[in-house]
């Protein structure tokens, strides 16, 4: 709890804008996370956080964020206004879906 309250004093992280990617922070439930190597125990990790491409790997993450909260605590979605951004990944979400 401590570390959560302290990351919101002015100056206590180096950088501002790494509270609002701090998964403490943010509204909805963490991507995935990986490290290295870049296969273990035949999972592997995505082309798209190899690719140094970071809008979409920050589009991926976002697209990810929203999945885990849909399955594991959809409740979060109620009465919330969404942007017009994450409606466009949600639509995305739903269509893959429906491509499987």
């Amino acid at each position: 709890m401590v570390d959560v309250i302290s990351r919101m004093i002015p100056g206590v992280l180096g950088k501002e804008e790494s509270m609002v990617n701090d998964s403490f922070y943010n509204e909805y439930l963490d991507y995935p996370h990986y490290t290295r190597p870049g296969e273990f125990k035949g999972f592997k990790v995505p082309e798209i956080l190899l690719s140094g491409n970071h809008k979409e790997i920050e589009k991926w993450r976002r697209k990810q964020s929203l999945l885990r909260t849909l399955i594991r605590r959809p409740e979060i979605f109620a009465n919330k206004k969404l942007s017009k951004k994450d409606i466009d990944l949600l639509k995305e979400i739903e269509k893959s879906f429906k491509e499987e």
